[in-house]
């Protein structure tokens, strides 16, 4: 229809403002409904052979709390606590979870996630360091390929970038398996 008053082509909704408001509403908020998501404490794989290395397990138990939160608030993700005796019923051992998704996922239904994300921090040497994740969907009870980055210092910068990187990463492969899935 063309407007009389400004002679632009119009068109014209047999909806009412309410209707159309909330169909808008559904259409737009549905890739972003938030899952649950359960975030596993990184587990250290050293290689660097120091004596003491108190800093880095410290270093590594910073990570975790934090890709919990940059998965809440970046990216809208509610985070699953996870009970110590919970985890330590489902991990019989240092990489058990990594190569059992069967478990990890039966670890993410006891708690009521949707996903749970296995983590592992690898250090070769003391120049550099790779966060390692794998993202397990709990229904499917199905791991999917490993995410990696890179972390170069020691400096509490360099991990926060890495584990933004990381919360990027996860939350993409999420978007995008969440779009194929049947």
């Amino acid at each position: 229809m063309i407007d009389r008053y400004t002679g632009s082509l119009t068109a014209r909704f047999f909806l009412s403002t309410p209707t159309a408001l909330v169909i808008t509403a559904l259409f737009f908020s549905a890739s972003s409904l938030s899952s649950g998501i359960a975030v596993l404490s990184f587990e250290l794989a050293d290689l660097t052979q120091v004596d003491n290395n108190t800093e880095e397990v410290i270093r590594t138990a910073s990570l975790a709390p934090m890709l919990r939160k940059a998965l809440n608030g970046e990216h809208g993700y509610d985070t699953v606590q996870i009970p110590l005796d919970a985890y330590e019923n489902a991990n019989q051992g240092f990489g058990y979870l990594f190569e059992h998704a069967d478990s990890a996922a039966e670890l993410g239904e006891s708690l009521g996630a949707d996903w749970i994300v296995i983590t592992r921090i690898h250090k070769p040497s003391f120049l550099f360091s790779y966060l390692i994740v794998q993202v397990v969907n709990v229904k499917a009870k199905r791991a999917y390929p490993e995410l990696i980055v890179e972390i170069k210092g020691q400096q509490a910068e360099m991990n926060q970038r890495g584990v933004d990187k990381l919360a990027e990463k996860i939350h993409s492969q999420i978007e995008r398996l969440s779009r194929t899935a049947p």
